[in-house]
């Protein structure tokens, strides 16, 4: 398996962006009553939640991505593309030979990568918070040279999962 496209497993984005989108109509229409004093503060809320809402939408809702292994001419390269209307765009490539290791993406494996102040995450999931999400660390690249490794969390199968697993070094 050398390409795999997660599909949303919950529905937390969609409650989330609704949730935020009808916070902020329901300040917003709060904010019409004259009596009220700051109504110009509640109308500023509101306008911040409608900008999550939307961010939200556009992260989780109108963006895939698809994760594939590819040939390229030092080897094998672990491609992310994200997929949206207008086609895709790679927005992360880096060499097999680079990976580290695959480990479930806990919170307590999240908390600890997290500690060390160096290390990067990239999220490149489609679902807020996945229980199926995995951590690929990658050691330096020549793609993004620095002493500390890259962590990518991505959602995937386990035959995709498994394929990862064997082509560690």
């Amino acid at each position: 398996m050398n390409q795999y496209i997660p599909s949303q497993k919950n529905h937390r984005a969609k409650k989330t962006a609704t949730a935020f989108f009808a916070a902020s109509m329901l300040l917003f229409a709060v904010s019409g009553i004259r009596a009220l004093p700051y109504r110009s503060m509640l109308q500023l809320l509101s306008f911040s939640l409608m900008t999550v809402a939307i961010l939200v939408c556009v992260r989780y809702l109108f963006r895939s991505y698809c994760y594939k292994l590819e040939p390229s001419a030092d080897g094998i390269d672990f491609v992310v593309l994200e997929l949206s209307r207008r086609g895709a765009d790679t927005v992360c490539r880096l060499s097999v030979e680079a990976l580290l290791s695959v480990e479930p993406a806990t919170r307590e494996n999240l908390a600890e990568k997290k500690k060390d102040k160096n290390v990067k995450i990239y999220n490149y999931c489609v679902d807020i918070a996945p229980d199926d999400a995995f951590l690929l660390c990658f050691a330096d690249s020549t793609y993004a040279p620095s002493d500390t490794p890259i962590c990518i969390k991505i959602q995937c199968d386990k035959a995709f999962e498994d394929t990862l697993r064997g082509l560690i070094s």
